[in-house]
């Protein structure tokens, strides 16, 4: 009889732990959020599913309760913008004391992956604010004046900042590649275009981590996605695409089907590099605050003139950011070519795509659109043409 016994209170023993291991909990404190309504959400693929709304009580307090057998993204918003994002494991009960001023920045204990989320997100934020700050400071500079010196000292913090960020997403996802967070590692982005992860290596960090969540966690819908995904990385990451062109421009080999590029002229006018039929065309990168570039223009127009008429053209994208002084420039040293302008200077998506680093920046391009010299001399033009252009 007491043998029986034991037995029936393990089984009880073992299902009251079976129907609780799935079991969550989040329950917390928002202070100066007295009767505010708290909005409890599930984070799915394709957007978010409403789980529970409370209005919280006088004291801020609330409680929230579900089941899940896989880890599961979870919010806990005030309103659209003010909300923190969870990780949240089965079994897990999470304690939650924040602001309502600010949800993000709240203390969390109880979820260890949900503390991965807000290291990842505020070292984000924290990169984000640095390349505003910079960006401003790029702006207020004259670039009607002999700013150039300090013009590329901005641009060359910019670019560091980005490969830090890129780095720290690196080596978070390194130390966490059976974590959920990783997948969210992997698609952050420096802005609504740019992902932070965005050279065509990267794609190896996309097979690592789905391969090894799909081990861990075959059921996970995020992980499903993250598999399904993998298949149509070079669509979604542009950036990776136009990199692995990049690369090989690197190397001065042929390329074919260069990346087009349509911006406008002084006219308003946009003119596309693809619509230009010549033999043999120029594409340069210039700004007129960069004295280089304004030494290179002046050597390139004896060399436009002789070979023009007999089918060579140029089409010159300036970098500056106002528009008058480009004008300028362009009137001034009677540029006779096509001339286009990216007002975004220094982020210009298409300077990314035909990797500009240091102004001026130029590329020989044949009647079959491909690359056949990068950054070549005024020697080695003239000796191309010469040849081509009888």
């Amino acid at each position: 009889m007491r043998q029986i016994l034991k037995l029936l209170i393990i089984a009880l023993v073992v299902l009251y732990s079976c129907n609780f291991s799935d079991r969550i909990v989040i329950e917390g404190t928002i202070t100066d959020g007295a009767e505010k309504e708290l909005f409890f959400k599930e984070l799915l693929v394709d957007g978010v599913q409403d789980i529970e709304n409370i209005k919280l009580d006088k004291k801020g307090n609330f409680h929230f309760s579900t089941k899940t057998q896989i880890p599961r993204f979870y919010y806990l918003s005030l309103s659209k913008d003010n909300f923190i994002t969870l990780l949240i494991n089965p079994g897990e009960k999470v304690k939650i004391s924040a602001n309502a001023s600010d949800l993000k920045k709240a203390t969390v204990k109880g979820s260890p992956e949900t503390l991965k989320i807000q290291l990842l997100n505020n070292r984000l934020e924290k990169t984000k604010s640095t390349l505003d700050s910079l960006s401003n400071l790029y702006k207020s500079i004259d670039q009607t004046s002999t700013n150039d010196l300090q013009s590329a000292v901005i641009n060359q913090q910019y670019i560091n900042v980005i490969n830090r960020q890129r780095d720290s997403s690196i080596a978070f996802i390194l130390r966490n590649m059976g974590s959920m967070t990783s997948i969210m590692a992997l698609y952050q982005k420096i802005d609504d275009e740019n992902y932070v992860l965005y050279k065509n290596r990267d794609l190896q960090f996309i097979k690592l981590v789905s391969d090894s969540l799909s081990r861990k966690y075959p059921d996970s819908p995020h992980v499903k996605s993250l598999l399904s995904d993998k298949e149509n990385l070079l669509n979604r990451y542009n950036q990776i695409v136009s990199q692995r062109k990049i690369e090989e421009l690197a190397k001065t080999k042929e390329i074919s089907g260069i990346p087009d590029i349509a911006l406008p002229n002084k006219n308003g006018d946009t003119i596309s590099l693809n619509s230009i039929h010549s033999k043999y065309k120029l594409l340069c990168f210039w700004a007129s605050w960069s004295k280089e570039s304004i030494q290179r223009n002046l050597e390139l127009i004896n060399l436009y003139e002789k070979y023009h008429k007999k089918g060579f053209e140029i089409y010159m994208v300036s970098l500056d950011t106002k528009e008058d002084a480009w004008k300028n420039a362009v009137s001034f040293d009677q540029l006779p070519w096509i001339n286009v302008i990216d007002l975004n200077g220094r982020t210009s998506y298409v300077a990314k795509i035909y990797n500009v680093r240091v102004l001026p920046a130029s590329y020989l391009i044949n009647s079959a659109d491909d690359i056949v010299s990068v950054n070549p001399t005024k020697r080695v033009i003239e000796s191309t043409l010469g040849d081509a252009l009888k």
